[in-house]
């Protein structure tokens, strides 16, 4: 009987952090608009967000936790070029969650100005009139599109590096071989999204992304895929 303590968190938050994250992404009521638009949007549906938001952010940490444990663990058998690409990948996997957490943090801020009562009279915690609540949540959804801005590049070069340790490591032997080094093809997909610019190729591509970290989760759990350098 194995011990709990020898257990690996790693598969089990690829796993359950992208379901999720990709839950809340397609249950996701507010339209996906930008400016005055998009802050509307979040206020207009400001009363179903919040339980959506919390799942979402601990989808999110559990899914960039994961693979940084996957990364970690890679490290730790890794050595010269390779341990240094895998230390800068999770200075990348962090600056990702970071982004993540402010972004989330600045739609959180949107809906509770909404359901904060306008009151002129009282300094604290609350808004002095209309537009100065209306200015503070465009202030909030512009800080959460700039914070998530760069975050496909930041979760893409992570993926990359993750994958090429991967296949530098071991040459793929059979089908399993190629799952860690195919990171670098999904990871390429994904950064170049805020360089299209194209909302219907990330409406695509993220959703590809995150059912891809399931799979590897899913592959480690059922012993098919080990980390590389391990036994």
């Amino acid at each position: 009987m194995s011990n709990d303590s020898d257990t690996s968190l790693t598969p089990y938050m690829l796993i359950g952090g992208p379901i999720l994250l990709l839950g809340a992404f397609i249950l996701w009521p507010a339209a996906d608009y930008i400016g005055t638009r998009g802050t509307q949007s979040l206020v207009d549906e400001a009363d179903s967000l919040m339980p959506l938001l919390i799942a979402a952010s601990l989808g999110t940490m559990l899914m960039l936790g994961g693979l940084y444990l996957l990364n970690s663990e890679m490290m730790a058998n890794a050595n010269g070029m390779n341990k240094q690409l895998l230390t800068v990948g999770s200075m990348l996997i962090i600056a990702t969650l970071v982004m993540f957490i402010i972004g989330m943090g600045s739609n959180v801020n949107v809906i509770n100005a909404e359901n904060t009562e306008i009151d002129a009279d009282n300094a604290k915690q609350t808004w002095a009139s209309e537009a100065d609540q209306d200015e503070s949540q465009q202030n909030f959804f512009d800080t959460g599109s700039t914070a998530w801005a760069m975050s496909p590049v930041t979760w893409g070069i992570a993926m990359i590096i993750i994958g090429y340790v991967a296949f530098s490591s071991s040459r793929p032997d059979g089908a399993m071989g190629f799952v860690l080094p195919s990171m670098m093809a999904i990871g390429t997909a994904f950064l170049a999204s805020p360089i299209l610019n194209e909302p219907s190729y990330f409406d695509m591509i993220f959703p590809i992304t995150i059912i891809f970290h399931i799979i590897i989760g899913g592959l480690l759990l059922s012993g098919n895929l080990t980390v590389p350098g391990s036994e």
